[in-house]
């Protein structure tokens, strides 16, 4: 799914992102990975780095907040 990072993080509450930016200072990226476990996007960052696919553009990971609720813990 590609979008602006905004409207990524908008269509996936509640979830870890994996994003591959458009460029170094692109507001646009396409998702790789979606998941409520942080260790299985951390996985999938980890896969990347060792398939050296990161080469195409910056990666990106991030939280979406569900509107009303706080950032987990574990991300703190």
């Amino acid at each position: 799914m590609h979008g602006t990072l905004e409207q990524l993080r908008e269509r996936n509450p509640g979830m870890w992102l994996l994003i591959q930016v458009d460029g170094s200072e692109a507001e646009e990226g396409t998702v790789l990975a979606a998941h409520e476990d942080p260790e299985a996007v951390d996985e999938e960052l980890e896969r990347r780095f060792r398939l050296k696919t990161s080469r195409r553009g910056p990666l990106y990971m991030t939280y979406s907040i569900p509107e009303g609720q706080d950032l987990p813990a574990v991300a703190l």
